[in-house]
This record gives structure tokens, sequence and C-alpha cells, in this order.
């Protein structure tokens, strides 16, 4: 009767080697986001299975709320096959869904105008919360990205205006919202490098609260490697800049990086 009693303990083994194989994979996953792409994991980075890159949440950044984190579907518009992921609860608030919309709009009208594209490499400079990259992939623009001191994925990565992340001529469509650039401690820096990963021919927007000549006429001195396309003054979407002056810019063709940095006195006198 002996040689039967071996099964029970064989299966044993195999079992106890299959739970120890699930282990060690899930700790090589962890090991993976933990010491590769760190950060947060609020969308996916350690999700066994990662959300697509080009997702949407819901159907209408207005009417995303906490309690719709159900209605997550995909960008075919047909309802996602596994179970909601979790999405950051900055997402779900009044004041990034207000921003969102905002920006779409504003991007919607650079789309008619032929200043943006959807094929276009896009980037978002000195991003918070992300809300204008949001904003550029909810419309179609999906190679889009935002850099801030302090990353928040997945939208924003770690970056600042005057040392960022990236190549030389590397995107065609360049976006300073909330009035960064006045804001920079380092402006002629800021326009240089802003310079360096634009590609000629590409497209510069800033918004600014400056309204006077001289602050208009100071941030063309600024941006010297770029022509004047267009400006125009705008309402704004909260009480931190009610005003918004849109300035249109595009980097002169044939620039490169050979740039000449613009001293950080020209906004600052």
């Amino acid at each position: 009767m002996e040689p039967g009693g071996g099964k029970p303990g064989f299966l044993k083994n195999i079992l106890v080697r299959l739970f120890f194989f699930c282990v060690f994979i899930i700790a090589l996953r962890f090991a993976y986001v933990v010491t590769i792409r760190g950060e947060s994991c609020d969308v996916g980075d350690f999700c066994f299975f990662a959300l697509p890159e080009n997702f949407n949440v819901v159907t209408g950044v207005g009417q995303l709320t906490k309690s719709s984190s159900s209605a997550i579907i995909s960008s075919s518009g047909k309802p996602a096959q596994s179970a909601p992921r979790k999405i950051p609860d900055l997402w779900t608030t009044e004041g990034f869904q207000k921003a969102v919309q905002f920006y779409s709009s504003v991007f919607q009208d650079l789309i008619t105008e032929a200043v943006l594209s959807p094929n276009f490499k896009s980037l978002c400079v000195e991003t918070a919360t992300g809300a204008d990259v949001f904003a550029l992939k909810e419309i179609g623009v999906e190679d889009s990205i935002g850099i801030s001191k302090k990353g928040f994925k997945p939208l924003v990565i770690r970056g600042q205006g005057f040392k960022q992340p990236f190549g030389d001529e590397t995107f065609d469509f360049v976006f300073c919202g909330a009035g960064v650039v006045e804001k920079s401690v380092r402006p002629g820096d800021f326009a240089a490098d802003i310079g360096r990963t634009m590609k000629p021919e590409g497209f510069l927007v800033i918004h600014t609260g400056a309204n006077d000549t001289y602050s208009f006429e100071s941030l063309l001195g600024l941006f010297n490697f770029c022509r004047l396309v267009k400006s125009r003054d705008i309402g704004g979407f909260d009480s931190n800049m009610p005003f918004i002056r849109e300035i249109v810019l595009q980097k002169f063709s044939g620039v490169g990086n050979i740039i000449e940095k613009s001293t950080g006195d020209s906004v600052n006198k």
C-alpha cells in the first residue's frame, strides 16, 4: 500500500511549486514598477494588465465623479471588459474638470486654425495637474505629455521648463499655460530650452496674465527664435487668472538649436 501513498505527496509538491512561482512573478512585477517606472500607481503602473495609454475616463469630463469610476470606457467607446481601475482623486474634482473643459475649447480652436493637429507631438510645460494634457488627449492629440517639478503620472513627468528631459527638436506643439512664463525664475534658460526641444516651424502657445504693451514686447524678445502668429484676449476659468492673453508663436524654419539665450532681465525690468 505504500507506493499508492506517493500520489498525494507528489500533487502537493506540484501545488507548492506553483504557488512559489506565482509569488515570484508578483515580486518580479513589483520590482519592475518600483525600480524602473517608479512614482505612483494610480492608473495601472502596478496593474497586472496595464490600462491602454489612450483610455478615456467617462463619457465627458463634466460628468466625472468619484461614483462614476465604474463608467470607465475604452477609447473605442465600448465598455471595458475588466473591472474599472482606480482613477486619481484629483481627476474627480470640479476644479480639474473645469480646467479640462476650458483647455479643450482652447485647443479645439487651435486645431481649427491649423496651429495644432491630432498627429502633433505635444508638450505642456510646468503643468502641475495635467489638465491641459488631459484635454489634448481627450480631443485626439494622443501623443501629449506634461512636465512639472513634481511629476503626476500618467499625464505629467518630472522636469522643468528650463531643464527639459527631452532630446532636441522633439515637439511640434508646446503649450505654456497658467502664466508659467512670467513666473519662471530663469526666463532666459526657460525660453532657450523650449527653443531647443521645439521642431523648426513648430508652434508655441503662451497664456499670460500680463496685458500691457511692455510685457508683450518683452515676451516676444524672450522668444526671439519665433515669429508672432497672432494674439487674442480671452476669459480665464478661475479667479487666479480671470484674464488671459493668448499668444501664438511659430519657430523660424532652419533655426535648429542655434538659439541665442535671452537675458532674464528682459521680463523683470
